[in-house]
């Protein structure tokens, strides 16, 4: 199996009820006979998500998020082969919020705490990503 990691982002359709930890429950199910593993940073509006796995799997959940009417403004920001994952041991991960330490991660990469998609490299997003994980 080859293995490929995929980041997105995206807003969250205010018109469409969510509840993040049925979301959560879903991924776990899904993802995890799959061997799908990630990370999920929702502030509340914004969604951040590290999907990794084999690529016939990540693309087919990515497509399936694509059509989620829970998702608006979706942006692929990466999509590579790697020798390894990030985040191993999690089916999905999830970090909620924007507390005080998640604000200082965001200001270390971004010049203000709100993530702007355009303004970093897919490289530093994962930089921040992992630094996001070390709160759960």
């Amino acid at each position: 199996m080859s293995l490929c990691r995929l980041v997105y982002y995206s807003e969250r359709n205010p018109a469409v009820a969510l509840d993040t930890r049925t979301l959560i429950a879903t991924c776990h199910k899904n993802n995890a006979p799959r061997s799908l593993t990630g990370m999920l940073h929702y502030n509340g509006t914004y969604f951040l998500q590290v999907l990794e796995g084999g690529r016939a799997d990540v693309s087919a959940i990515y497509h399936r998020i694509a059509t989620d009417p829970r998702h608006i403004n979706l942006i692929l920001i990466g999509c590579m082969d790697v020798r390894e994952r990030l985040f191993p041991t999690w089916s999905m991960g999830l970090h909620e919020g924007m507390g005080d330490r998640t604000k200082e991660i965001f200001l270390r990469y971004f010049p203000k705490e709100r993530f702007d998609p355009e303004s970093i490299n897919v490289d530093s997003l994962l930089d921040v990503m992992q630094d996001i994980a070390t709160e759960l």
